[in-house]
């Protein structure tokens, strides 16, 4: 169930959220993006697929707000909405990507964008810097001057499922199988992903914010330069210990 009010027109917006994948990456890119361009909560999701939880507000240690499992975030300008995701699926999917892909049609959204990462033994070449991607966006696979520029390399790897080859991404959580619907479906979707190994990932989600700013032109120069990090990751590997310790 998505619970986002109704006069909240989303017509012409981009809709971008991770998968959780190895290292977390595109979550984390997601708080960049949140916490930098100061996205305001508007909604959010429930939908069985998820492990519910809640907790205290990531982005504002004085907020008495609380994030849940999977909450929606908007800026009108440039017209961005986020779905962050905050916890582990454990269910079938099936029902999560068609009502998002009715939710993405009935408010005209315009694309979707899904960030995610992959294991970093899965490159040929040893984990390098160079972003992949995957699309079904006109805009992208028609714009050569575009995709020369941000240098990313399409990634190629597949299965075959039923007979079916299908996009895949090793360690990437749902990206593949959701960029699968919603192609299925003829919404325009991109994933962008880069290898990594586990530990601490901001480095990855820096590389990750840094090719999806030059594609969507997200903050100027000063603005990118000037990145500033959420509350929450103060506690990325816990509390401190406790000096009753010593």
């Amino acid at each position: 169930m998505i619970n986002i009010p109704e006069e909240i027109n989303l017509e012409n917006y981009i809709l971008i959220l991770p998968s959780v994948a190895t290292g977390n990456v595109g979550q984390l890119c997601v708080d960049l993006l949140i916490y930098n361009l100061k996205l305001n909560k508007i909604g959010s999701l429930w939908n069985s697929m998820f492990l519910p939880i809640s907790g205290l507000d990531p982005y504002n240690n004085n907020s008495s707000s609380l994030c849940t499992a999977a909450d929606f975030y908007l800026t009108t300008s440039p017209k961005i909405i986020c779905l962050q995701l905050r916890s582990p699926h454990i269910d079938n999917s099936t029902d999560f990507f068609e009502e998002l892909a009715q939710f993405v049609q009935k408010r005209k959204i315009t694309k979707v964008i899904i960030l995610t990462s992959s294991y970093g033994y899965e490159c040929s070449n040893g984990i390098d810097p160079t972003l992949r991607y995957l699309t079904s966006d006109d805009s992208l696979l028609n714009n050569e001057k575009l995709l020369e520029n941000l240098a990313w390399k399409k990634h190629t790897k597949q299965v075959s499922i039923e007979s079916t080859l299908r996009s895949y991404i090793s360690g990437g959580g749902f990206a593949s199988n959701l960029y699968e619907h919603l192609k299925s479906v003829e919404i325009a979707c991109t994933v962008v992903f880069c290898y990594c190994s586990e530990g601490n990932n901001v480095s990855d989600a820096l590389l990750l914010f840094k090719g999806l700013n030059q594609w969507l032109n997200l903050l100027n120069d000063n603005e990118n330069n000037d990145m500033k990090y959420p509350p929450s990751w103060e506690y990325f590997f816990g509390n401190p210990p406790s000096s009753e310790l010593y």
